[in-house]
């Protein structure tokens, strides 16, 4: 195994930095709903004057808690938010626990009582609160329905939905539809229309009784959304679709909620609850805390990007986010936007949007159940990842509306271990992993079982859409996805997937919209699959084995190791840092088999390990993109300036202007003047053949833009452009006998003028035999 590199030695001391165990408390408080904050939050047998007890709010607790301090929560639920109002130390975290052995619940929501009969099976009562379109209600640990057509039936994610008949852009037409003129006025409409990529929201703004036609509004945007026949929809919100058990809904000028109750009953004996606070806990802005063992329910957690050092662990939470209007992963969720934040042995369940939305750097994710999210069927996953250096890591994430992981903007990370299943249940064309126009920095996906695209049309295992760069998926199993198990659309470059086993799914292509074709840098390589790959001639295919019956050992039960017969066996290319095999038997093909199962396990917690090893082929060169909207990792210097600028987007011409022959994503590197940016390149093998690549465009005046490495051991190597649209360039060059080290630049020499650059390219190649 080779030495890692720079930037994963960054990462592995980066994940290293996790919250100090908590040491002894300085002082034990107490808190339970049969407390008083009057007395001290001590638990003590002499209580005869009741001064001595503990605390009855958290809100007292919070105020009162010092570093050092832990806080144990007693039995019950408690309606508030906890918001600590000070940091603990490195030294003496703060510690918030449930006292062992008893149930604990945060809860954002408050009883709702004083039900009176109206009618029909119908009751209402007054609701002095309005979350608008994040409204929920509850009965006991159940979530109602808000009053729709048609009724729900079933779990959330497989809810019945009315079905097009014919659509336009503000417009569904439905012979199945009631009522008379205006009758759907008002409603929610919620619609996985045109390509069902996701399922939009808008307002009816009119119903016409005799063409059974819906208006509503906003209008779509353009053809992939359109409402079309075979769509699926459903309408809610409205007094008139009030008609099945368990539904509400919620008059705002009359402040009432009106409700038919589950079970035909009297709900003053139902225990309902209204939602009224989007989270249970907020670290907003704090430091160094440890919150272990406690339930929360009908909200979230919120951190900014000034929290940090913050370890939740063996939490329980449902319901964490709702809304079918608004997709809330951003907003309402498990919101992680700081800095050495960990999750651990938590479990979550029933979002609209994302449960867990991930942001910030250097967080962690560990060891935790994940299911039922993005009922709601809008663009983030289960669970939403970016930033840098996030671990994700021997987790179970299942059952999406649509994807079960969404990676956009995620780099020099690290997902491994984790059991992923079930995704596409609202929604068409997705991945069990998707994300798109990132450099990613790489970003490592390894030991992963990704399995059970359930989407009607196309399917997607791991899937990187357009301008996806510097990813490294290796020994991931992914089977049950009918469409490409491994999808890299371009453009796209350096994307290497190895030693990876793809059972019972489709082939492997690639596709862009201007049919570019272009995944320069990439490869596929001893990986196992049922059927061809079809990419580029460009892109170095060899060897992989295609076969729906490769010799695996059990594949039914969960067992994805080769047989001893297995043509797989000893057929494998080395590639430093995946597979390397021995002097006399070459690596196997396929994904090699881990020591457990993927995935959470609460009883047994694994031990987690970040190293990672320089790669085969990776692309060298950090920030290589500039989509880290700076020049980190680059010097610069010379009269002028070195800027980054915006990108074209995905640039595939495709309705978002122009052609481009690179993706330059969001940002792209714009120099003026006599400008350069230099980097240095470490961990080469000497006597080693390389390529340097990178795109470049030079201004109006069309001087010249220099792409070069030096210290190789001979003169300068370069290439030059001098034209105004977008060409790649390479450099080749052979390291010396002792060189380990290069440097790469780009310059300009003209002291007028612009020029640009993007996408640029070193893979770490072998040493030379």
């Amino acid at each position: 195994m080779s030495t890692p590199s720079t930037l994963l030695l960054t990462l592995i001391a980066a994940f290293l930095l996790t919250v100090p165990p908590a040491t002894a408390a300085e002082s034990i408080y107490y808190v339970s709903p049969g407390g008083d904050d009057a007395w001290s939050g001590r638990l003590s047998d002499a209580n005869a004057d009741r001064t001595d007890g503990p605390w009855r709010t958290l809100a007292r607790a919070c105020a009162a808690v010092q570093p050092g301090d832990t806080c144990r929560l007693r039995q019950g639920v408690y309606r508030e938010i906890l918001k600590p109002q000070r940091d603990g130390t490195p030294e003496a975290p703060i510690v918030f626990e449930a006292q062992a052995g008893e149930g604990v619940v945060l809860s954002g929501a408050d009883p709702v009582g004083g039900w009176m009969p109206a009618g029909d099976g119908l009751f209402k009562a007054s609701l002095g609160w309005d979350l608008a379109d994040q409204n929920q209600l509850f009965a006991g640990e159940a979530m109602l329905t808000e009053a729709r057509w048609p009724n729900i039936q079933g779990p959330l994610l497989k809810p019945v939905r009315a079905v097009v008949a014919s659509g336009s852009a503000n417009t569904i037409v439905d012979p199945q539809l009631a009522g008379g003129d205006d009758f759907w006025k008002g409603a929610v409409l919620w619609c996985a229309g045109g390509e069902r990529w996701y399922c939009w929201s808008a307002t009816v703004t009119g119903f016409d009784a005799d063409t059974k036609t819906l208006t509503f509004d906003p209008t779509q945007p353009d053809r992939w959304y359109t409402p079309r026949k075979g769509n699926q929809y459903v309408l809610m919100g409205i007094r008139h679709a009030l008609d099945d058990e368990g539904e509400w809904w919620f008059d705002r000028q009359a402040k009432t909620v009106w409700l038919k109750p589950p079970g035909g009953g009297d709900p003053n004996g139902l225990k309902i609850e209204a939602k009224r606070r989007l989270y249970a806990m907020d670290f907003s802005g704090r430091a160094h805390f440890r919150v272990a063992g406690i339930g929360f329910r009908a909200g979230g957690i919120l951190t900014d990007a000034a929290s940090h050092h913050l370890r939740f662990e063996g939490l329980k939470g449902e319901y964490i986010g709702h809304s079918y209007v608004h997709d809330v992963s951003h907003t309402a969720a498990v919101l992680v936007k700081g800095h050495h934040i960990e999750l651990n042995r938590c479990e979550l369940a029933y979002a609209s949007g994302s449960l867990v939305r991930m942001e910030g750097r250097d967080n962690r994710l560990i060891n935790c159940l994940l299911r039922v999210g993005d009922y709601a069927g809008k663009w983030n996953g289960a669970a939403s990842f970016s930033g840098r250096r996030q671990l994700v890591s021997h987790n179970t994430i299942r059952d999406s509306g649509r994807d079960v992981c969404s990676v956009h903007g995620l780099m020099e990370s690290l997902i491994q271990y984790n059991d992923l299943s079930n995704a596409g249940w609202l929604t068409a064309d997705l991945g069990m992993t998707y994300g798109h126009n990132t450099d990613f920095m790489g970003t490592v996906i390894r030991y992963n079982w990704v399995h059970d695209n359930l989407a009607h049309g196309h399917t997607a295992g791991i899937y990187f859409d357009h301008c996806s760069h510097n990813a490294i998926v290796y020994h991931n199993v992914v089977w049950n996805v009918p469409g490409m198990p491994l999808q890299v659309n371009n453009p796209s470059y350096f994307m290497l997937c190895y030693n990876n086993t793809l059972w019972r799914s489709g082939g492997i292509s690639t596709f862009d919209h201007s049919h570019r074709n272009d995944m320069f840098g990439s490869r596929f390589q001893n990986n196992i699959s049922a059927k061809e790959f079809r990419l580029p001639p460009h892109v170095v295919v060899q060897p992989n084995l295609i076969d729906p019956n490769p010799g695996l050992s059990d594949p039914e039960n969960g067992r994805f190791g080769l047989a001893p017969n297995s043509p797989a066996q000893a057929a494998g290319a080395a590639l430093p840092g995946v597979a390397t095999g021995t002097a006399d038997r070459p690596p196997d093909m396929g994904a090699w088999p881990v020591d457990r199962k993927p995935g959470h396990d609460f009883e047994n917690p694994p031990q987690v390990q970040c190293d990672i090893p320089e790669i085969a082929y990776s692309n060298a060169i950090r920030n290589a993109a500039f989509e880290l909207g700076s020049i980190e990792f680059w010097t610069a210097g010379g009269p002028g300036a070195a800027e980054i600028g915006p990108g074209n987007g995905w640039g595939n011409g495709f309705g978002r202007g122009d052609v481009q022959k690179t993706g330059t994503s969001k940002h792209e590197l714009k120099l003026t003047g006599q400008m350069h940016v230099e980097q240095h390149v470490e961990n080469l093998h000497p006597n080693t053949p390389y390529q340097l690549s990178g795109w470049l465009k030079s201004g109006d005046d069309q001087s010249p833009v220099i792409l070069g490495v030096s210290g190789h051991g001979g003169p300068d190597a370069t290439a030059v452009c001098t034209g105004r649209g977008w060409e790649r360039k390479t450099v080749d060059f052979v390291t010396g006998a002792d060189v380990t080290k290069v440097t790469v630049y780009v310059k300009r020499t003209s002291e007028t003028g612009e020029a640009f650059a993007d996408n640029l390219g070193l893979p770490r190649n072998p040493p030379a035999e």
